[in-house]
């Protein structure tokens, strides 16, 4: 592949990486729980389960956020890095 490619290839993939990161552990494993919990705490409606799977989902945020960055930059450096 031509240099261009590979570096708007490595470049695509890191980006996706990025925004998947931020999409699934900064929204869906940390502001949704800690909005279920604000919204759950003020109905008065929230359980001992509810509170247990939002603090398991929100302790585990980072950790996904970072693997999915982690496993997206490994695969953007296959074409980034020169033969």
């Amino acid at each position: 592949m031509k240099k261009r490619v590979r570096k708007l290839l490595a470049w695509l993939l890191s980006a996706a990486g990025t925004l998947l990161a931020i999409y699934i552990g900064g929204y869906w494993l940390l502001f949704r729980p800690v909005r279920y919990l604000y919204l759950g705490f003020l109905a008065g409606s929230l359980t001992k389960k509810s509170l247990f799977v939002c603090i398991v989902k929100i302790f585990f945020a980072s950790t996904a956020a970072g693997g999915i960055w982690s496993i997206f930059d490994i695969m953007a450096g296959h074409f980034r890095d020169d033969r």
